[in-house]
């Protein structure tokens, strides 16, 4: 499933999506390259989703992008099939780290408002 730390999933078209974890360096560069778009919540979504993809079958995503333009031929490359199975690992990722969180050994959230 896992290869260089990047995951394979498959989208409705059937073909082999290759997704990254993007670096903290990496969402940073794109809240600033955003700007005021990045408070579209629908659009800085549907974007994330797409900066993960590395490969769609054999073919590669272009580079990290250092601009609106370059996000925007992200879109063009990266469609929305291959979005919606990205979404749906993030989406498993997400749930998996509050399994996690629920069944660890921190301290769980007090029932009382005081926090006590």
């Amino acid at each position: 499933m896992a290869d260089n730390a990047n995951t394979f999933v498959t989208d409705a078209k059937g073909r082999k999506i290759e997704v990254r974890e993007l670096s903290g360096s990496q969402q940073s560069r794109f809240c600033r390259i955003a700007g005021n778009a990045y408070g579209d919540n629908v659009w800085t979504f549907n974007t994330m989703m797409r900066l993960r993809v590395v490969k769609v079958d054999d073919r590669p995503s272009p580079p990290f992008p250092n601009s609106m333009p370059e996000i925007d031929g992200l879109w063009d490359c990266v469609d929305v099939d291959a979005v919606e199975a990205v979404a749906k690992l993030a989406d498993e990722e997400s749930k998996k780290v509050t399994a996690d969180a629920k069944n660890s050994m921190a301290p769980q959230d007090s029932e009382t408002v005081s926090g006590s």
